[in-house]
């Protein structure tokens, strides 16, 4: 009994320790279904009825959830963060997802960090407020 409660210990403690190593919420986890949404938004997909595409949309659909979240909440950043897009234009849903892929693709250094957060940095810096 004592070694099977001593194995339960082990393992929770084991198991925790995972746990915290693998941040749900980093880039690095978001990083390649924004690479599938992106290969998507550019038409580079395979055939519609293929395994392939179903595995590439379910992929694709983690960061156009994420993406779109962020989009439907930065009404209500601080100004900061807010995402303007040019007098007289629109933010297409395909730029969005371009810009925090390729944000992503150019500093692989930062993928540890918070994916939303780098998104809402990255889209705040191509798409800045005037003061």
């Amino acid at each position: 009994m004592l070694k099977f409660f001593l194995g339960s210990i082990a393992a929770i403690l084991m198991g925790s320790q995972l746990a915290a190593q693998s941040d749900p919420n980093s880039a690095s986890v978001f990083y390649p279904s924004c690479l599938a949404a992106a290969d998507l938004v550019q038409g580079k997909h395979p055939a519609a009825d293929s395994e392939d595409a179903a595995k590439q949309l379910r992929q694709a659909a983690i960061c156009n959830g994420a993406l779109t979240t962020i989009m439907n909440v930065e009404p209500y950043f601080k100004s900061e963060h807010a995402i303007c897009a040019p007098d007289g234009t629109t933010i297409s849903f395909a730029q969005i997802v371009l810009v925090v892929t390729t944000y992503l693709k150019n500093h692989p250094e930062r993928l540890r960090e918070n994916f939303h957060q780098l998104a809402v940095a990255t889209l705040a810096a191509a798409w800045p407020c005037s003061k």
